[in-house]
């Protein structure tokens, strides 16, 4: 639910900001979307996994939660990274 709601948080932000620049919004929105989910799964898949299992083991729960919110983190330094360095120095022939 949380990386749900961050997501559509992004792709408004993705899109405002486009649109402020003129670009395509829709297409940027689409781009903020995907720059959050695509590392975030592989975050969770490669990494937030093994380690929950083995915490899980070892009953830590709150290292178990944390890590569980870590795709979350992951994600979003993507996206502020892609932010950053694309769409905040985006430059749109009129």
């Amino acid at each position: 639910m949380l990386g749900g709601l961050i997501a559509v948080a992004i792709a408004v932000w993705f899109y405002r900001t486009a649109m402020a620049k003129g670009a395509e919004g829709f297409q940027w929105g689409l781009v903020g979307i995907i720059t959050y989910y695509v590392p975030n799964f592989l975050w969770s898949v490669m990494v937030a996994k093994p380690v929950l299992v083995n915490l899980h083991k070892q009953t830590a729960p709150i290292k178990y939660s944390l890590w569980g919110y870590s795709s979350v983190f992951v994600g979003l330094a993507v996206v502020l990274t892609v932010w950053y360095l694309v769409l905040n120095r985006l430059k749109v022939a009129e």
